[in-house]
């Protein structure tokens, strides 16, 4: 007797019911394992930026703000499988691991899978940025982190001692740059008009003013240890100031990075040359590096 058709149909979906149901598992856990690849990756990356920020001159610090960062982004402490600087202390990179229990794989005999993310972040030389101070230091000379810069304390050339004119000239003009930054890009390869004249009170009141929004916002900030957006970190542009004579254009060579000290009024701005990555900053590939960063993710 033949089996009727029907009787052919209950046969092929009884037999073929365990691959279905094992395709819908893995699809379903699959989709899982994805789902926490993508928190996980979100994590690195924004823990390898946020770290490289310190680099290159605090590599501890550097190390323990990406594993913050991480943690705070929903990732266990147990989860971050390394976190490491490179030798040249200018990149980092983190990794990560988390074991994903399956649910409908369990059918299938299937516990548990793992997904992993890494993340490395360097920092690079910056070819343009926003909220520079508007003092120039001659790009002629070499600068090392922890070294006293003072900004203003002699003549450069006749009429000049370092001011730069952003946007326009006048001392409320400069004041008003110092206190809150340029808000204009100013980029490598610009040429930038100086200041002429000692501008005394505006100068020694403006740089004051940011001695002491630094205080208030973070009173234990020194050159080596403070943070990032305190206001006594100054970006200022690194000029060629060979040809200066009076009122004259000077080229951008780079961005330099200092922490302000003190402002006495025979204008002599202390400051110490540090490593800081700028914000508001566009990185650029080359030889430009005087000291401001900028953190970029590279893989």
């Amino acid at each position: 007797m033949k089996r009727s058709s029907r009787g052919q149909v209950v046969v092929v979906l009884a037999m073929s019911l365990p691959a279905l149901v094992g395709s819908m598992a893995l699809v379903a856990d699959v989709a899982v394992l994805y789902h926490n690849w993508q928190i996980l990756q979100a994590a690195a990356d924004s823990g390898a930026v946020a770290g490289a920020a310190y680099l290159p001159s605090n590599s501890l610090l550097a190390v323990s703000t990406a594993n913050s960062f991480a943690e705070k982004n929903g990732i266990a402490a147990s989860e971050i499988t390394s976190t490491t600087v490179s030798s040249n202390d200018n990149s980092l990179n983190i990794q990560l691991k988390r074991t994903v229990p399956y649910s409908f794989a369990l059918l299938l005999g299937l516990t548990t899978g793992t997904v992993s993310a890494q993340a490395t972040a360097q920092v690079q030389s910056i070819g343009s940025t926003t909220g520079v101070t508007p003092v120039g230091i001659d790009y002629r000379q070499p600068y090392s982190a922890g070294q006293v810069v003072t900004l203003t304390e002699g003549q450069i050339g006749p009429g000049d001692w370092g001011p730069l004119a952003l946007g326009a000239t006048g001392a409320s003009t400069f004041q008003q740059n110092v206190e809150y930054g340029y808000p204009g890009s100013i980029a490598v390869g610009d040429w930038l008009a100086t200041q002429t004249g000692q501008m005394a009170g505006p100068t020694s009141s403006a740089f004051n003013f940011l001695i002491n929004e630094g205080l208030s916002v973070d009173p234990s900030g020194t050159f080596a240890s403070h943070t990032l957006s305190d206001p006594r970190v100054l970006i200022v542009p690194m000029v060629d100031f060979s040809s200066i004579n009076g009122s004259s254009q000077v080229p951008v060579k780079g961005f330099a990075a200092l922490w302000l000290v003190s402002a006495d009024s025979q204008n002599n701005i202390n400051t110490y040359f540090i490593n800081q990555v700028a914000s508001g900053s566009k990185p650029v590939v080359g030889d430009n590096n005087y000291g401001a960063y900028q953190a970029v993710l590279i893989q």
